[in-house]
């Protein structure tokens, strides 16, 4: 039986991946709305929050290497900085 990552309150199969982590937590968050009023425009927040949190947390785990980070991410350096640039201006602190 394989491990299951635990960490704060979330548990990941790895043969899940994180698109069933994704799912489930859309999955809540829409019926969190019980009114049917989910708010419009949840393609872009979702993709909004995903960079808010992929970016940071990839050049931790890389010590602060964009170049590292930029490999890991499949993108180019460059699109890293601007990405950083464009969501956290001079804000950012890896």
């Amino acid at each position: 039986m394989k491990k299951m990552l635990i960490k704060k309150g979330i548990s990941l199969n790895p043969k899940e991946g994180l698109s069933a982590l994704l799912k489930r937590n859309l999955e809540n968050y829409l019926a969190s709305h019980s009114d049917g009023k989910v708010p419009p425009g949840l393609y872009n927040r979702i993709l909004n929050e995903v960079e808010k949190v992929i970016f940071p947390v990839t050049l931790k785990y890389v010590k602060g290497n964009q170049t590292q980070a930029a490999e890991i991410l499949g993108i180019s350096r460059n699109t890293l900085r601007k990405k950083i640039q464009m969501l956290y201006g001079d804000n950012f602190d890896k």
